[in-house]
């Protein structure tokens, strides 16, 4: 009969991959005892990941005790244990686990407890009294769920919710992928909807490993056998006291958390780093682990996490954290990112006589000026929920009406104007330096919104004949100055005091624009 390999043979770092996996693994084991759960179907490996986690904890100074009710699992496993864990064999009844674990867990403190299998109520209960003692129990499960999705198998063994937020700190899953065919995989062109299943990120399509058809592929089905073997695929969650408000959430209401990402490895991440590294063909990655119902969850999470993030990149620096995130409820939001018309307000709003400052000045003393000033005025934007388009120079522009769509964004922006001249007026008294002054030109009108720009770079603005008259309109204004355009005017005037400066030729417009002063006290109310 052949001899046995050593348990020893198994480290954690040939046996759980990738690093993330394995990180978040060591660290549910460097944390407080409790119970920790291997979990997936029958014949995925489990049971050996199991005693490899056991073998760590007992590399980092915990005794082990295994307790079983297979009398022919040390004959079944193709490994031998270290010689100094204690293995003790349990029949089914209550009272046997019960006392098994009050002699050889409770009364030994820092023994640690491992068992094949969660079964049954009896070995649930016993094995639930040892975590609540504060000792290390590891035990298999068998279950197709992963993740959070455990922790509802784990309740129907008869646990409480109180239970499992006090007493679970971590839960692994383990399934296996048919390995890359090695007659015919290789890097083949892919299309930007295949790269981006595997690089989220990506802006274009490109070469991914995949099953490009031979007659073993044709045989079996592509990616559909074992002629070159499977390969193990992890989930890893860490339960800490950050984790377990979640859990709680989850078992109690029924709301899904995102555990954080450092305490959560996901399948799709795994599998996705098996299709790059040639492991895995992207063939097996959409028929196991895109079609896979049980993991729909990860997908909802990740494309929000991207809308997300993609959100966050284009606004975050634009307009305040409460748009961003009524950003993220929009249907349409493909729309305002790809391009539509909007009707708007924009105004423009520049220093007087910063080029005469600049000269006077040392660029640390000009940049503090400016930075103060506009740490103010973009306060205040933000307030009247305005949206700042861009800097340049010493003005910047900010458009009211877009992203979202805003009711009385004409009024909102002239509002926001005053408060602009009045708050400057502010700073100005307070200040030793020479006051500035501001000229605002504001219009109103239907323009083209959206995002402009390459992979690297994307920013959101609006383009059109409204902003270059606003723009015209406030290089017009003198210092302290608002001045509006008829449609601006006729939006604001039964409420803002306005009074007519006649008409005004603009540069690039054939005909005199009719232009408005508001009339505003530059003292705050």
């Amino acid at each position: 009969m052949e001899e046995k390999r050593s348990l020893s043979d198994f480290t954690i770092e040939q046996f759980i991959a990738p690093i993330a996996a394995r990180t978040i693994t060591l660290n549910i084991l460097a944390g407080e005892p409790g119970l920790f759960v291997v979990t997936g179907q029958p014949s995925t490996g489990k049971t050996t990941t199991l005693f490899v986690i056991a073998q760590q904890a007992w590399l980092q100074g915990i005794p082990i005790t295994l307790l079983t009710s297979d009398q022919n699992l040390l004959e079944q496993m193709h490994f031998a244990l270290p010689r100094d864990w204690i293995v003790q064999y349990v029949d089914g009844t209550e009272q046997a686990w019960e006392d098994a674990v009050n002699q050889k867990i409770i009364a030994n403190p820092g023994m640690g407890m491992i068992t094949d299998q969660l079964i049954g109520f009896n070995n649930a209960k016993a094995a639930m009294k040892a975590a609540q003692a504060d000792h290390w129990v590891l035990a298999c499960l068998d279950t197709p769920f992963v993740g959070l999705d455990v922790l509802y198998v784990l309740r129907a063994l008869g646990y409480s919710t109180p239970d499992l937020v006090e007493n679970l700190v971590g839960v692994l899953s383990q399934m296996l992928l048919p390995r890359l065919c090695g007659d015919c995989g290789q890097p083949a062109p892919a299309t930007l909807a295949e790269t981006l299943l595997i690089y989220p990120d990506s802006h274009k399509p490109r070469e991914i490993w995949r099953e490009v058809g031979c007659p073993v592929c044709e045989n079996r089905g592509v990616g559909g056998g074992w002629r070159y073997g499977r390969c193990a695929l992890f989930e890893v969650l860490q339960i800490d006291d950050e984790v377990r408000l979640i859990v709680e959430d989850y078992l109690e209401r029924g709301n899904l958390g995102r555990p954080p990402t450092h305490k959560h490895f996901t399948l799709r991440e795994g599998s996705r780093e098996l299709v790059k590294e040639g492991i895995v063909g992207i063939q097996t990655y959409q028929r196991e682990v895109l079609q896979n119902p049980l993991l729909r969850v990860q997908h909802f999470w990740e494309q929000e996490s991207l809308r997300a993030e993609r959100l966050q990149g284009m606004f975050g620096r634009f307009v305040t954290q409460q748009l961003v995130d009524k950003l993220m409820l929009q249907a349409d939001f493909e729309s305002i990112v790809e391009g539509e018309r909007r009707d708007v307000t924009c105004f423009f709003c520049d220093v007087r006589g910063f080029t005469t400052r600049a000269e006077k000045s040392s660029a640390v003393d000009l940049f503090a000026t400016l930075n103060c000033y506009f740490q103010e005025i973009i306060d205040i934007v933000f307030q009247y929920q305005g949206t700042v388009d861009k800097f340049i120079g010493d003005a910047v522009m900010v458009v009211f009406g877009a992203p979202l769509a805003q009711e009385n964004h004409a009024l909102y922006a002239v509002q926001c104007a005053i408060a602009i001249q009045q708050k400057v007026a502010k700073i100005n008294l307070t200040q030793p330096t020479p006051p500035i002054h501001l000229g605002i030109g504001i219009n109103s009108g239907e323009v083209i919104a959206g995002c402009i720009g390459s992979a690297r770079r994307m920013d959101y603005t609006v383009l059109g004949d409204v902003i270059n008259v606003a723009a015209r309109l406030e290089s017009q204004a003198q210092p302290n100055q608002i001045l509006l355009g008829l449609a601006t005017y006729a939006a604001v005037q039964s409420t803002i005091d306005c009074q007519g400066v006649g008409a005004i030729h603009l540069k690039g417009k054939a005909e005199p624009v009719e232009v408005f002063e508001v009339i505003y006290s530059q003292e705050q109310n």
